[in-house]
């Protein structure tokens, strides 16, 4: 339920679709969540698109703009994305997307067969219920299937460790463009398996993300507000695409992350405007290191992306297998100074 109760003109209670990732989210082992103030904090307050401190015209017109233009990027950063948008919220009506007649009938092997294919271009991905409260502004046409195929690229590792003095390339517009490109092949994939789907790009704040890698057991919040994963740790950027297809869901994944973050801080100490807080505490009924929006965005415009909270996290620097052995073993965190 949507309510717009602060609508002087429009005072109206709109019933919303079912929210069949509700029982995923609600009932992970890893995040503590209260149900309660959660389904309430979506009604009443729906998430934004983007944070609060970015306003879309000045973040793209005074920061993003500029920022490509000194490094020689505008073209091919600036045209990669707005083909994404155009594909995204212009090309993606059915009659523009045919679907193939030829249905794959068995869902186990169309898992299979989409899961393949989007690892061949260079993806991890897990299949989830998409959970409606993480919908921004609570406009469920963003997301109109219920399975959601949650896909994540890696950022080059290089390109993360010049922060925060980026040269030429940029960690995160590289994927944005490489990833904005290559969901829509996937997409046509599905569609050639006869069924319909409808893309979220990689840097499209319309529906959440994290939340959702986390359900697809892609990984585990880290205490730097991203996913953590075991393949690629932090550098992870995600897209999703949502299929009108009941598909087996991937389970959620403990990856101890919770326990490492609590001993290894290293990403609030390095955070230069103190933007992660040292103790989780509940935020819209959920209990986690709610990030300081108003304390990382002048960073984010000084650094020209910042990105330090990723690059000194020792999932990142070592991998995750390492650090785990480590810690587990003798409760070391790897690259922390005793």
């Amino acid at each position: 339920m949507k309510l717009r109760r602060y609508n002087i003109s429009k005072q109206t209670v709109e019933f919303r679709r079912p929210n069949f990732g509700k029982a995923i989210t609600d009932n992970l082992a890893t995040i503590s969540v209260d149900p309660d103030v959660l389904d309430m904090a979506s009604e009443t307050q729906p998430l934004l698109e983007l944070i609060r401190p970015m306003a879309k015209f000045h973040l793209v017109t005074k920061v993003e703009i500029p920022k490509l233009a000194r490094r020689g990027k505008l073209i091919e950063y600036g045209w990669g994305v707005i083909r994404s948008l155009v594909m995204m919220n212009v090309m993606q009506h059915p009659g523009m997307n045919p679907v193939s007649r030829n249905r794959q009938s068995n869902l186990t092997d169309l898992k299979k067969e989409i899961a393949e294919y989007a690892r061949e271009r260079g993806y991890i991905c897990g299949f989830t219920k998409i959970d409606r409260r993480f919908i921004a502004e609570g406009d469920d046409r963003l997301f109109p299937y219920d399975t959601a195929l949650v896909l994540g690229m890696e950022m080059d590792r290089e390109l993360l460790d010049e922060v925060p003095s980026p040269g030429k390339r940029l960690f995160d517009f590289e994927i944005y463009v490489r990833s904005g490109r290559l969901v829509f092949d996937v997409a046509r994939f599905i569609r050639s398996r006869g069924y319909r789907c409808f893309v979220r790009a990689p840097f499209d704040g319309g529906v959440k993300y994290p939340p959702h890698a986390v359900m697809a057991g892609l990984g585990e919040l880290g205490a730097n507000g991203v996913v953590i994963t075991r393949e690629f740790g932090p550098r992870v950027r995600w897209c999703m695409i949502s299929i009108n297809a009941d598909i087996e869901l991937d389970e959620p994944v403990n990856l101890n992350m919770a326990d490492f973050c609590d001993d290894c801080r290293l990403c609030i100490r390095a955070c230069p405007g103190g933007a992660i807080p040292e103790e989780r505490f509940w935020w819209r009924g959920v209990n986690k290191r709610k990030i300081n929006d108003s304390r990382c965005y002048p960073f984010f415009i000084k650094y020209e992306g910042c990105g330090l909270c990723l690059k000194v996290c020792p999932i990142h620097r070592f991998g995750y297998d390492a650090c785990m052995e480590w810690y587990m073993k003798d409760g070391i965190v790897l690259g922390k100074r005793a």
